[in-house]
């Protein structure tokens, strides 16, 4: 059985219960900046209809007519999708109004400390009237209030305490609890199984936009075994771990999660060895499959855990970021760093399951977010100029996180991969074009140790090298050249790299693994939507072009 409640797949509402003081007006309006939605207070509502403050309101009508009222906002309010609604203090004191808010969406009761609370409401710049916590008694009242209405607060779906965490943090919380609980489910959104064979190995790509709570479902008609290993990072487990051990248990699996600190550097031998021991010392059977979710970092280093612990174990890739839906979750890579390189050490291990649901992208930082689309970027330069395109209408859309838009744009991406890969797994031919930017990409990360550029940064970065490269050999005209700037630069990546040392970043980039006889392979585009690999690009060339990007040179 799916953990969707069907009452509120697609309903799109949630509500804000909790005290005054308690964050819900700041990181309601982050929540909703997050998803897309509007965000409406039912105090604002009172007031603009009675005409002034809540606090006169409640004065001059009185309590009983004040909370009339809070009941008609919310019913009116409630009349959209895709809001998110902070309700007033007492809201919850009427069964009606909290059966009402049970039945229509998600209830979010957020947590704060009666003192929390009242320190909140006497820093706030703008002072509201509150009449039934004023006077010299006033943080004694709010204390009784707190004593009276606790056991309605907490019979919400949701609880998340505001005294640890930032506004963002909090928001990005409540978000990831509202998608494993089902309620950011689409139903009128298609979901997508992209089936692919390589060589005796068949797997599957399963894409739905919240689709999470439908992960069980997916283990079991696969015939995984009850118990499952999850390999995830501090960030995401920060978020997840928790629904993720719920969700798994209710569908009938004994999940252990083990946590590597976020980050490439994480993905090392030391964290390799770390992750085999504990595999050994649950005793790890061989039909047990090991789950990677997070980014790449985790996807990489799990899948080379899953290929080598017991010669092979089944693995499943749960990726949370838009870069690893669309990029590292796919086609079998795995591997972890050497000091002297990127993915040196590793092998390629086809994952049996590959659970893409978009909505995990509304959790990431903005920076994360954007880094990701680096590679589908790369994808329209190399092999789609149709989807070049797309990109370039929709630049205001996709800032958005539009789930209709992202979805299929994340399909789109994942087709166009496994396709390649299904003819050229082991990346001696086709597969080739899709290492275009990593070049010069790879050599950035691991001259700055992991630690300054975020992966996708690099590849952007690298594909400016690239694009500089094609232009000066005559194999890309100027003006394409100049398309996929702005366009990475609309997508928020990065293109140039000032201070970086250009010698060492050369030297790295003959280290990197698509050498062939001491000569650099080179992935150029000859025209948006199509490139070639090329070695005999003279190396005058190829210095010039890192000159400009590590010096932070504009054309001229």
């Amino acid at each position: 059985m799916s953990d969707t409640d069907p009452r509120v797949a697609g309903m799109q509402r949630i509500f804000l219960t909790g005290l005054p003081g308690s964050g819900k007006t700041t990181i309601g309006h982050r929540t909703a900046d997050l998803l897309g939605w509007s965000f409406v207070d039912t105090d604002d509502v009172i007031a603009q209809r009675m005409g002034m403050p809540t606090g006169q309101v409640l004065v001059e009508y009185g309590e009983k007519r004040f909370r009339q009222l809070e009941s008609e906002a919310l019913h009116e309010l409630a009349d959209g999708v895709r809001v998110v609604i902070a309700t007033g203090g007492g809201m919850v004191i009427s069964e009606t109004n909290r059966k009402f808010m049970r039945e229509n969406g998600l209830t979010v009761y957020l947590q704060a400390l009666v003192d929390t609370s009242w320190r909140r409401m006497q820093e706030t710049s703008v002072q509201i009237a509150r009449p039934l916590v004023a006077g010299d008694n006033g943080r004694q009242r709010l204390q009784d209030l707190y004593a009276a209405r606790r056991k309605w607060y907490e019979e919400a779906d949701i609880q998340i305490n505001t005294e640890e965490g930032t506004q963002n943090e909090l928001a990005r919380r409540l978000i990831s609890l509202a998608l494993a609980h089902g309620y950011l489910f689409l139903p009128f959104l298609p979901r997508e199984v992209i089936k692919f064979h390589i060589g005796n190995v068949s797997s599957q790509v399963i894409v739905e936009w919240g689709g999470l709570p439908h992960l069980g479902d997916a283990l079991h008609a696969l015939e995984f075994s009850e118990r499952l290993f999850v390999i995830t990072d501090s960030q995401v487990g920060a978020l997840y771990t928790q629904s993720m051990q719920t969700l798994l248990e209710r569908a009938g699996f004994q999940p252990h999660i083990f946590t590597i600190p976020a980050g490439e550097a994480s993905k090392s031998f030391k964290y390799f060895q770390q992750i085999i021991d504990w595999l050994v010392e649950h005793r790890a059977e061989r039909r047990e499959a090991i789950v990677a979710l997070g980014g790449g970092v985790v996807g990489d280093l799990a899948g080379f855990i899953a290929s080598c612990y017991l010669r092979g174990v089944p693995f499943v890739q749960i990726p949370t970021t838009l870069l690893g839906q669309v990029d590292s979750a796919l086609g079998g890579k795995t591997g972890f760093n050497h000091a002297l390189g990127k993915n040196l050490i590793g092998s390629y291990y086809q994952p049996k399951l590959i659970y893409v649901d978009p909505a995990f992208i509304l959790t990431l930082p903005e920076r994360i977010y954007s880094e990701g689309w680096v590679e589908i970027a790369k994808y329209a330069m190399v092999l789609d100029d149709k989807l070049f395109t797309l990109l370039e209408e929709n630049l205001d859309t996709l800032h958005l996180r539009d789930p209709a838009l992202l979805t299929s744009i994340v399909a789109r991406a994942i087709r166009m991969k496994m396709d390649i890969v299904q003819s050229d797994e082991l990346d001696f031919g086709l597969r080739n074009i899709l290492n275009y930017g990593h070049t010069f990409g790879h050599a950035l990360e691991a001259i700055t140790d992991y630690g300054t550029w975020l992966h996708g940064e690099a590849i952007s970065i690298g594909m400016e090298v690239a694009a500089r490269v094609a232009v000066a050999c005559g194999k890309l005209s100027p003006g394409e050249a100049t398309r996929q700037t702005r366009l990475l630069q609309a997508l928020e990546l990065p293109i140039r790299s000032p201070g970086t040392d250009v010698d060492a970043i050369l030297n790295t980039m003959q280290r990197d693994k698509k050498v062939r006889s001491g000569r650099m392979r080179w992935v150029l585009p000859t025209r948006i939507g199509h490139a070639e690999i090329y070695s005999d690009i003279d190396a005058a060339i190829v210095r010039e072009a890192v000159v400009a990007v590590c010096r932070g040179e504009d054309e001229a």
